[in-house]
């Protein structure tokens, strides 16, 4: 975390390399608490939720349904009111 903002990433895929967004669920401005889901992701064995890691605002959103990721790519900016 650097200054209140938080970079939510992609939890660890494992062996999967290919990454597509599902579905996003928040926009910029939107208010969270933590464990609320941000987007569904799914690789060639799961899906998975990605969960806001603290309360806050969401700053930014770095990804759209359907984009193929890499498993270091910057899903979202969340603002923390620390």
């Amino acid at each position: 975390m650097i200054g209140g903002l938080i970079e939510i990433m992609l939890p660890d895929p494992g062996d999967s390399t290919e990454i597509e967004v599902i579905s996003v669920s928040v926009a910029p401005g939107d208010t969270v608490t933590a464990g609320t889901p941000l987007m569904e992701v799914a690789t060639d064995k799961a899906n998975a939720d990605v969960e806001a890691p603290a309360d806050g605002v969401i700053e930014s959103v770095g990804v759209a349904e359907g984009d193929i990721i890499e498993p270091d790519k910057v899903l979202a900016i969340l603002r923390t009111s620390r």
